[in-house]
């Protein structure tokens, strides 16, 4: 077994780091990992390999290391011969996916209230996991445009627009996440 600076302060070993090559890390803190050279940089100091994922058959996962936090690395199989080109990138699938994150980022950050209590908070988090379609007004939740959810956030805390058909549903919402957090030792204050 080598240590890392061993790959890393000889040149000619780095040499045997050439990506198609199978190999196992050891880092730090002793956990193994074992894989295919993907990309192996000396200047930065960061080497990535790519094995199997254990979960879904067609895929694999990529692991990049610090090389300052490798204690050793051992060569399983050297790859010969020139290196396999690299997978086509669809960059414009990653940009679209980069769009999509961020959108689901900004969607997140306006479910977080500004000044609300608590279990408003709470109240705010269990209605966006299945009714995306909310917000707050001040420290009011507004749910459909229809519904509104006042301090202390109990089921006798709602308002409806006239004709509303949503209020029975977000009704069962509020009081089973009531009673959630009843069992938590949590309940809201106009349940107590």
């Amino acid at each position: 077994m080598r240590k890392t600076q061993d790959f890393v302060m000889n040149s000619s070993e780095n040499e045997c780091l050439t990506i198609g090559s199978v190999i196992k890390v050891v880092d730090i803190h002793k956990d193994t990992y074992k894989g295919t050279v993907r990309s192996f940089d000396l200047s930065s100091r960061i080497l990535s390999i790519e094995t199997p994922s254990p979960s879904v058959a067609q895929l694999s996962d990529i692991y990049f290391f610090n090389l300052d936090y490798v204690a050793n690395i051992v060569i399983l199989e050297a790859k010969q011969g020139p290196a396999e080109p690299l997978p086509h990138v669809n960059v414009t699938k990653i940009a679209q996916r980069l769009a999509e994150q961020e959108r689901d980022r900004q969607k997140q950050k306006s479910y977080i209230g500004v000044g609300v209590s608590p279990e408003g908070q709470r109240l705010m988090n269990t209605i966006s996991k299945t009714i995306s379609d909310c917000r707050w007004h001040n420290h009011d939740i507004i749910v459909l445009g229809e519904v509104t959810i006042k301090p202390p956030y109990g089921p006798k805390d709602l308002e409806c627009v006239d004709g509303s058909k949503a209020r029975p549903h977000i009704k069962k919402i509020v009081e089973k996440h009531c009673e959630e957090e009843a069992k938590k030792g949590r309940g809201t204050s106009s349940q107590r």
